[in-house]
């Protein structure tokens, strides 16, 4: 939607600029190729067609960049909508809609062998591009950083959600005349296997947790928090981690909670007031990026993402301690400080808190019994572990 202040008029005198007008072609027709980069990275070589002075894409091109197409036979219209983008042009109009907005002076869409052809400076214009030129004596048509609009949307409490991929942008259904609202920036792309979570808090308030697992094999996870009242964001975080995936604690009590890896932020729910602040680095003692796996007023359960190592913090005391040193054996020790597969670190994971014993189950390969470990607070302030 970055472009739907755009008047008319200036839409027009850019499609009617010579910038990438190709020599005029013997015949009615001639055929071109085009190079088109996308703004995430890649490139795509699609075939072209020169006809009459205008280089035409197959409307493909709007495919390729995640929109939708429907075709209105009757009207010989086609319509194409992505997240946040949407055009409709029709065969033999000089006239297009681009996010509602009529555009004039466009080159009449036409079909061949059963294909849609669209003129490539109008396909670079919907798609915001740039660098458009036209190499001649190779009939190649290029454009730059071309814009994707592929998403993933899911419905909650009947209003849908929808992610742009390419741009990080949040929407939802319930606008004006039914058009997208947008929620939020999420501040980078998104790529494989985003997921939603919706949590809604007892203080009215609603919990989104976007989960974006990527790469080969799938070893980089990218979360994205938010928390939105009467509909709109009013906090927000995000975090990266590689290879090691734990669930953060959402909330406890009257409070929820966003971290960005390196910083806990406490707030209150019901208003989303920031009750604290917590720096997590400086109480874990390693410059990484932590999970949060338990917390109540008087503890704080965090894990680096590298070493793994999980760490009991008192609130209270101020004192800190690597729970493995105090729950496993000297193998069990060994096993989460040295082994590296499929990463570093132990494999205790928080099952409960009874008055002031935390209990703990150890998931590793070497426990050899189904007996919970147990810890007591508090953690003493004047004897922080040897491994801070």
């Amino acid at each position: 939607m970055r472009n739907k202040w755009l008047t008319a008029a200036v839409l027009a005198a850019s499609l009617a600029a010579p910038v990438i007008a190709a020599p005029a072609a013997a015949h009615a027709s001639t055929p071109a190729y085009a190079r088109l980069s996308w703004d995430s990275g890649g490139v795509s070589t699609v075939s072209a067609m020169n006809k009459n002075g205008t280089v035409y894409l197959p409307a493909d091109a709007f495919e390729m960049a995640g929109m939708r197409m429907q075709w209105d036979n009757a009207h010989q219209r086609a319509d194409f909508t992505g997240y946040g983008r949407s055009t409709a042009v029709r065969i033999g109009s000089t006239s297009a809609v681009l996010d509602g907005a009529p555009v004039r002076g466009v080159p009449a869409p036409f079909m061949s062998q059963g294909k849609l052809y669209v003129s490539a400076r109008y396909v670079v214009m919907t798609l915001e591009g740039n660098s458009i030129a036209w190499d001649a004596k190779n009939h190649v048509f290029s454009a730059k950083n071309l814009h994707t609009y592929a998403g993933v949307s899911q419905t909650y409490n009947g209003r849908t959600y929808s992610i742009v991929k390419g741009t990080g942008e949040l929407f939802a259904s319930g606008g004006k005349n039914g058009d997208p609202v947008k929620l939020a920036d999420l501040g980078s792309q998104l790529f494989d296997g985003v997921t939603m979570k919706f949590q809604p808090t007892k203080g009215g308030l609603l919990y989104l947790t976007i989960l974006d697992n990527y790469g080969e094999p799938h070893i980089n996870n990218h979360v994205f928090t938010l928390v939105l009242k009467n509909g709109a964001v009013i906090r927000k975080a995000s975090v990266g981690y590689w290879l090691r995936y734990e669930e953060n604690v959402k909330s406890y009590g009257n409070h929820l909670l966003l971290t960005d890896g390196r910083t806990l932020r406490i707030i209150e729910d019901g208003t989303g007031n920031v009750e604290q602040t917590i720096d997590l680095v400086k109480l874990g003692g390693e410059e990484d990026d932590y999970f949060v796996e338990g917390i109540d007023d008087d503890f704080l359960l965090i894990r680096p993402n590298s070493s793994g190592l999980l760490t009991l913090v008192d609130r209270r005391s101020g004192g800190t301690v690597k729970l493995y040193e105090k729950l496993l054996d000297a193998e069990g020790a060994k096993y989460a400080t040295t082994n590296d597969t499929p990463y570093y670190g132990d494999r205790l994971h928080f099952v409960k808190r009874a008055g002031d014993v935390l209990y703990f189950e150890d998931n590793s390969p070497l426990a050899t019994n189904d007996k919970p470990l147990t810890y007591t607070l508090p953690v003493p302030a004047d004897k922080p572990s040897s491994a801070q």
